[in-house]
């Protein structure tokens, strides 16, 4: 045993006593001799791992959440203790999802999809709340040219979305926004959604990719993604993100992808979940992606059109100024909207 534990082969010889059980006192004495110190040997650390491990699922909730709460906030966290406190009953793993470093993005995924949105939840605020924690904790300075590279500890929202599988993305994403709740977005991309549309219907996954690439402010390897995964939610979050009509979506959904659009049960399937997304939660997934706070706090950057370009007020400006020169002013035709379909969004 090693020597920051020097009395606990007699705890542990102790516990296993009948009639004495000192094992929820014995799982506290070992954490907070552990905590106690800022680093530890591999040694040290696997011989805590193993006792605590050993003896975690023997104990009652209260003890549980003790040492939860003192591994979350301890920068050394053993991963295997940080992962099984982390996938225990919420009360225990809430500490441990809010603060530990020691998950890695694959981790967060699968307690996502194994636990649900309560999990999930407390993920998605971990996520959203770090930028924000960042930019309290630094003086002020020289705005950056470039973004700091992330580590294993600050796993932004859209590393743990496109590691998930589906299932665990329509949780996640359900947690990040409530779309029976959120206002109505004013001002729609018409013009982007109707390029969007003859793209899809043309079969033309290039040009359709460039569109999304130059609307939503995005690299040319980040529009890819959103447009070529083949579960088919990352498209779902870019036409969210757009104020897409659901009945435009499904046409969409028909026609850019044949492994989508050849089963009309899974487009079905894609365009029910797409009503029950809130434009919340995409425009989330969006800014996580291109690593900038949330829209709604920024300018437009000069190099690309905004993400909210009012298409229609820009061309009822033009037709006024053609109007007063003598031209007729061009008709424009609007998107067919699904009756009594009310698309939600920002």
């Amino acid at each position: 045993m090693s020597a920051i534990f020097p009395k606990l082969e007699g705890l542990d010889s102790l516990a296993r006593r009948d009639g004495v059980d000192i094992r929820p006192t014995l799982v506290r004495v070992l954490t907070d001799l552990y905590v106690q110190k800022a680093a530890h040997s591999a040694e040290e650390e696997r011989h805590y791992t193993e006792l605590v491990l050993r003896l975690i699922d023997s104990v009652d909730l209260a003890t549980r959440v003790a040492v939860a709460r003192k591994i979350g906030g301890y920068p050394g966290a053993p991963p295997a203790v940080a992962r099984r406190l982390a996938r225990d009953s919420i009360e225990v793993a809430e500490p441990i999802l809010r603060q530990s470093g020691a998950l890695g993005s694959a981790d967060l995924a699968a307690i996502v999809r194994d636990f649900g949105p309560s999990h999930a939840a407390i993920i998605a605020a971990r996520e959203i709340a770090k930028p924000q924690q960042r930019l309290v904790a630094e003086p002020p300075k020289a705005p950056r040219v470039e973004r700091p590279a992330r580590d294993n500890a600050d796993i932004a929202i859209a590393d743990l979305f496109f590691s998930a599988d589906p299932a665990a993305r329509r949780t996640l994403l359900l947690s990040l926004g409530n779309a029976d709740s959120e206002a109505a977005q004013s001002v729609r991309p018409l013009e982007t959604l109707r390029a969007l549309e003859s793209a899809a219907l043309a079969r033309d996954p290039i040009g359709f990719t460039t569109l999304i690439e130059s609307a939503l402010s995005l690299t040319r390897a980040q529009a890819e993604r959103f447009v070529h995964d083949p579960s088919g939610e990352p498209l779902l979050v870019a036409a969210k993100a757009l104020a897409m009509p659901p009945v435009v979506l499904q046409r969409v959904l028909m026609f850019i992808d044949p492994a989508i659009g050849e089963s009309v049960a899974r487009v079905f399937d894609l365009a029910a979940f797409y009503e029950r997304m809130s434009a919340d939660a995409a425009h989330k997934i969006i800014d996580s992606v291109r690593g900038r706070e949330p829209v709604r706090t920024r300018k437009p950057q000069p190099q690309h059109r905004p993400m909210y370009y009012d298409d229609e007020t820009g061309r009822s400006r033009r037709a006024g100024a053609t109007r007063r020169v003598g031209t007729p002013a061009e008709t424009q035709t609007p998107i067919r909207v699904e009756p009594g379909k009310t698309q939600r969004t920002m």
